[in-house]
């Protein structure tokens, strides 16, 4: 697609197992081979770590405390390690025991003792304790079929604590990754460490209760989706559905993998409507879940929310609809429809808030909306059967605006007051929405209802990007970067950014370069996925200064170890639509600083310039590939 075409398309965007029953004979290689489902855990940098093995590969977790002299001694033996085996085959994992230190506190050391391997926290011995560390330093290796092949002391440096070796010879660890990746067994199982004891987490005093404090956790941030008939595989809306799943619960909301908030918690200025469990939050659930998940005072239970059945903004000034039920067949790939919904306005309107009601949250994943003034979508949906046509990345035409989106948990808003989205006169809205087969055969007819501005509006929501058009991902790459900026060309105000990759994006940021040469980070998302997309709306705006860079920066895993890949074997992807395609996108909203549109003669003139913008950047580019062709011919 063109580029100034998809510039104006703003889209929007378990666990630890329980281990095998498994016990190690001294160093007898042939005692059973224990197995493990390791984590994908969230490091003390808000940086997303998943323990698990690389294919054909193995993971070595290595069980430390800042206070243990010989786990600190061990520092630079590890860092020996981590720079001898490739990192895309051996993940060397730094696992901090120490119950009483903070995030800042763990990157602190790491930096002092110049650790190169990534760390993460268990403060209250969980991933210790189901793998049977006792002492740190105490190492496991776990290759990529999730089996312990070592597990024990990391060499024969120490004799006995305060007792070292005058001729260390053996480095049990290193000769068990060796063993590994040539696909021997271990010729040593398990030789015990020596060391300092795991420190022991506080003890609990009182357990948190499913009536003290579970429910009301459960109720504000987890029932919009997990109770019946909507998209959530099952109920949590009584404490006996609750308390069967407590250490699922516990597990899922320690890797922040639930409630679906994407963005990394510890960069950007802050968002609105942030999902995310708070720390205090995530450690209630854990403790309830290990004390057993208690009930407490049943009479205290807090009753249950009561969710509007009904415009949760009022009655809106328009309602656009689906022309019928569409039907989503029992099973088969996940179906991304868009359907064209005329608004017959007679006058050009500015949108203060929109409100997404999925006729069928069982099925119903996400929708975003688009503006349409050429037609161009409705001759697409007459050329396809049934209602709506297919569509994956965007609408697939030209389009004039967007009216956001919609994914669980999002609460509708008004935009603040004299802001508003422009929806000309005979638009029609062009609604993508992401469905997925439930196991059985469904019907939806969603709704959108439109909340016209009541106030004057002063300024028009607009959107640009920082985008990496000459996109090309190598094969088998796992970790392929790709950087992108955009100049800011006036004076901006910033309101919300939406990442946008497809399937195999890894991780984005996007970030902000002023002219006087301070930065400032805006998003962070560590674990993409394609399927929770959405548009993350700042506390309070920030101003753009003319010339201020808007950056983009990402990784992408073109590897067969990516699950996502739509190509087996990986081949060569480049820019475009379809789902095997790619895109490198960091959205933003602004507002043009200092504009009133109610002032005499005034005019919306921000996208006019972001045309002209455009225009000049492609011819630049026109230039530079003709320069590049004559010398390629030369």
């Amino acid at each position: 697609m063109h580029g100034s075409t998809f510039l104006r398309r703003s889209m929007l965007g378990i666990g630890l197992a329980c281990l095998a029953t498994w016990s190690f004979a001294g160093g007898d290689a042939s005692a059973p081979v224990a197995e493990v489902a390791l984590p994908t855990m969230r490091g003390p940098d808000g940086q997303i770590m998943d323990l698990t093995a690389p294919q054909g590969g193995l993971s070595a977790l290595v069980f430390y405390s800042s206070e243990c002299p010989i786990s600190n001694a061990y520092s630079p033996m590890l860092n020996r390690l981590r720079a001898e085996f490739p990192t895309e085959s051996v993940k060397i994992v730094g696992v901090c025991v120490d119950p009483d230190l903070n995030s800042n506190d763990v990157l602190a050391h790491a930096k002092d003792f110049e650790l190169e391997f990534p760390v993460v926290q268990d403060p209250k011995g969980v991933i210790a304790t189901k793998l049977g560390a006792a002492v740190t330093p105490e190492a496991f290796v776990v290759d990529d079929r999730g089996r312990i092949r070592y597990h024990g002391r990391i060499d024969d440096q120490y004799a006995a604590r305060q007792k070292k070796n005058a001729n260390p010879k053996i480095s049990e660890l290193h000769d068990a990754i060796v063993a590994v990746l040539a696909k021997r067994e271990v010729a040593i199982a398990h030789v015990p460490a020596v060391g300092c004891p795991i420190p022991k987490p506080a003890p609990t005093v009182d357990a948190p209760t499913y009536s003290g404090a579970v429910a009301s956790i459960l109720q504000k941030n987890c029932l919009e989706c997990h109770r019946r008939g909507q998209v959530g595989p099952f109920a949590l809306e009584t404490y006996e559905q609750a308390r069967k799943r407590a250490d699922d619960i516990a597990t899922i909301a320690e890797e922040r993998k639930m409630p679906p908030w994407k963005p990394d918690p510890h960069v950007g200025p802050g968002f609105k409507n942030d999902r995310s469990l708070s720390t205090d939050e995530i450690a209630t659930l854990a403790a309830w879940a290990e004390a057993g998940a208690p009930l407490g005072d049943a009479e205290r239970v807090p009753p249950a929310p009561e969710f509007a059945d009904e415009w949760a903004l009022g009655t809106p000034d328009l309602v656009l609809e689906l022309s019928e039920d569409f039907s989503i067949p029992a099973s088969g790939d996940d179906i991304y429809r868009c359907f064209v919904l005329p608004t017959r306005l007679p006058e050009d309107m500015y949108v203060s808030a929109i409100e997404y009601r999925p006729g069928n949250r069982r099925v119903v994943h996400h929708m975003l909306s688009y503006v349409d003034i050429s037609g161009e979508a409705r001759k697409k949906d007459d050329a396809e059967p049934g209602q709506g046509y297919s569509c994956f990345s965007g609408p697939g035409v030209e389009i004039d605006g967007d009216l956001g989106g919609w994914a669980p948990g999002n609460e509708p808003s008004h935009l603040p007051d004299g802001i508003g989205r422009a929806l000309p006169s005979r638009a029609d809205v062009v609604v993508q929405i992401h469905y997925h087969p439930s196991g059985k055969p469904e019907t939806d007819r969603s709704r959108i209802g439109l909340h016209f501005s009541k106030k004057p509006v002063r300024q028009t929501l607009h959107w640009n990007a920082a985008i990496k058009f000459d996109l090309k991902i190598p094969a088998n790459d796992g970790n392929y970067k790709v950087e992108a900026a955009w100049p800011v060309p006036l004076d901006l105000e910033a309101w919300a950014v939406t990442p946008h990759m497809h399937l195999l994006g890894k991780n984005m940021s996007m970030s902000l370069k002023f002219p006087d040469g301070r930065t400032q980070d805006l998003i962070k998302i560590g674990d993409w996925d394609f399927g929770w997309q959405n548009t993350y709306f700042f506390k309070e705006p920030i101003t753009l200064p003319k010339g201020t860079l808007v950056k983009v920066a990402a990784h992408f895993d073109n590897s067969s170890d990516n699950p996502r890949n739509p190509n087996h074997p990986p081949k060569l992807v480049t820019w475009g639509e379809a789902t095997t395609d790619e895109m490198c996108i960091g959205f933003i909203a602004v507002t043009k600083k200092g504009q009133d549109l109610t002032r005499a003669g005034e005019k919306d003139d921000l996208h006019d310039l972001f045309k002209a913008q455009m225009k000049e950047f492609e011819k630049k580019m026109r230039e530079q590939q003709e320069k590049s062709q004559k010398r390629a011919a030369n």
